[in-house]
């Protein structure tokens, strides 16, 4: 199909920085933002990303391995949350994995935030592998297996960025439905435009068995966040196994969390300072809005695995192990396996 053809080429001028990637990027990505991309174009676009790839691991578990991640272009800054309420999913039983890049739409990028924390994210396969199998986790660079990854980002911060990345809807929604370099086959992958059902009907075409898309408002539809929300409803699309999808709304009440301030759930300036907080969630020492907001997409996690039949019973699950130690037990685990930085964590806990 021209649209997997197309996608694959850009990708491949993108990672050899061609100088006419931009007006490229420009005529392709804007002409399907303005169009509206199909979901048979989107699952094209999908083979033409899966193309690009790297390197493929194949996990030796028997349980079901949940990825999660954000398209980032939120209108309220959060904080980290995707990463942590990995790690979290990962302490309280799921084997939950994150993907991520440098800062994208964000202050911290999801790689930035682990190197903060000591977890080496530019790990080879086989390491990536050990540690899911050993730990149940892993923080991985998705520059690894996508090597345009890099220069995209690049692009992103260029100059001339505020020309183009606006008409670079299709661009963002491409990448929510096609980013897994982990090749798994379940994904929370959060969204920040109202085309949660879109993205999982592309689910359901490339492959997943099962998938949460949520988009999270704060108390009107102005405020939107890439993530289950604690500061107002939360719009959901769900993929079940026989490719079923059904749409619903949701509430922070329905997991037991009080309503969040959206004061405390804005992001820190540096990467060290959002470091610290989303250790300082992991570790209990914040009891603020930013531990419900992150318990309740660990929550998601966790349902997704199959390690909980509810909302609910995740958000409990996830809360019991940060008060009992194992989600700051965790994240050292991952700093251990990985042969990340300790010292970096350590004097981040101090």
């Amino acid at each position: 199909m021209e649209a997997e053809e197309a996608t694959f080429r850009i990708l491949r001028l993108i990672e050899k920085r061609d100088p006419y990637v931009p007006i490229l990027m420009a005529s392709f990505f804007g002409g399907l933002t303005l169009k509206g991309s199909a979901i048979e174009e989107l699952a094209a676009m999908n083979s033409g990303m899966e193309k690009t790839k790297r390197a493929r691991i194949e996990f030796d578990l028997d349980k079901p391995i949940v990825t999660a991640g954000g398209t980032g272009g939120d209108t309220l800054k959060t904080i980290n949350v995707t990463t942590p309420a990995v790690l979290l999913a990962a302490s309280a039983g799921a084997v939950a994995v994150k993907s991520g890049a440098r800062a994208f739409s964000s202050k911290t990028g999801a790689t930035d935030l682990a190197v903060s924390m000591g977890i080496e994210v530019d790990s080879r396969p086989q390491a990536v592998r050990r540690c899911v199998e050993e730990t149940g986790t892993s923080v991985w660079s998705s520059a690894i297996v996508y090597p345009w990854m890099g220069p995209l980002v690049d692009l992103r911060n260029s100059d001339f960025a505020p020309v183009i990345f606006p008409l670079m809807g299709s661009l963002r929604l491409m990448i929510a439905t096609s980013l897994n370099p982990f090749s798994t086959r379940r994904q929370v992958r959060g969204i920040s435009t109202p085309q949660n059902r879109i993205v999982a009907e592309v689910f359901s075409r490339v492959g997943y068995e099962r998938a949460l898309v949520p988009l999270g408002y704060g108390d009107d539809e102005s405020i939107r966040i890439d993530e289950f929300s604690n500061i107002g409803k939360t719009a959901v699309a769900e993929l079940f196994p026989n490719n079923r999808i059904e749409t619903y709304q949701i509430s922070y009440e329905d997991f037991g969390v009080s309503k969040g301030d959206p004061n405390e759930i804005t992001a820190k300036n540096t990467h060290l300072e959002n470091a610290r907080v989303a250790l300082n969630v992991l570790s209990g020492r914040d009891r603020s809005s930013r531990r419900g907001l992150i318990t309740m997409n660990a929550a998601a996690i966790l349902y997704l695995a199959d390690v909980t039949n509810s909302f609910r019973d995740g958000c409990e699950l996830a809360s019991k192990a940060i008060d009992d130690g194992s989600a700051i037990r965790k994240v050292g685990e991952l700093v251990r396996c990985s042969h990340g930085d300790a010292k970096k964590l350590a004097k981040l806990l101090r």
